[in-house]
């Protein structure tokens, strides 16, 4: 193939804005979510907090470990109350929390309907472990953080950089619960991280 052929290759598009044209962003995301083996919960700001009392009952404040900044307020008081919250001043101290933890509870800064990935910028007290060492990851996902693709996503955090904002040295694409088939292609869920991720959609 000459270099004057390679060029007439297009690349492949995604069909995601197509499925938009009789789907909404919302539905795509969680039709893409599902395929991967995350759980999804739908709910409103007004039930938030009911939602999440169903979602933890009957555990306790130091087996759920938070990792949310500037919540509403009275999302930030469940939190305090129902939850251990990161602390960057414990250091590795957090690390063995999450460890021990059976729920790990993020909010989500971005959302990719075409592949039900969330991204999470950990920066400041916002610890990566959350969302990889407890047993079951909860991720917050408001609707307006949904966009249609990676394409998208690489935008937005090109554009917080061009206004000088500071953008973390570590973000996380997290595409539902780990999988591996490595061992005789037999599929096996959360070999790398939690065991269940559970998406709740806040409409």
């Amino acid at each position: 193939m000459t270099k004057l052929e390679r060029k007439k290759i297009a690349l492949p598009i995604s069909s995601v804005y197509n499925d938009i044209e009789t789907h909404s962003l919302k539905q795509v995301f969680i039709e893409s979510a599902k395929l991967i083996r995350a759980e999804i919960v739908e709910t409103t700001p007004s039930h938030l907090i009911d939602t999440l009392n169903t979602l933890i009952e009957g555990i306790y404040a130091n087996e759920i470990l938070s990792s949310i900044q500037d919540a509403p307020e009275q999302l930030e008081n469940w939190l305090e109350q129902h939850t251990t919250r990161w602390n960057p001043a414990l250091g590795n101290q957090n690390i063995l929390t999450a460890e021990q933890a059976k729920f790990g509870i993020t909010y989500c800064d971005q959302a990719l309907a075409e592949s039900g990935t969330v991204v999470l910028l950990n920066e400041n007290n916002k610890g990566r472990s959350v969302s990889l060492l407890p047993e079951i990851h909860i991720v917050l996902i408001p609707v307006g953080t949904i966009v249609p693709r990676l394409r998208e996503s690489m935008r937005q955090l090109h554009q917080r950089i061009k206004e000088g904002k500071e953008v973390p040295s570590c973000i996380n694409y997290i595409t539902g619960p780990s999988n591996s088939a490595d061992i005789e292609s037999y599929l096996v869920v959360g070999v790398h991280g939690p065991l269940r991720t559970i998406y709740v959609i806040i409409d």
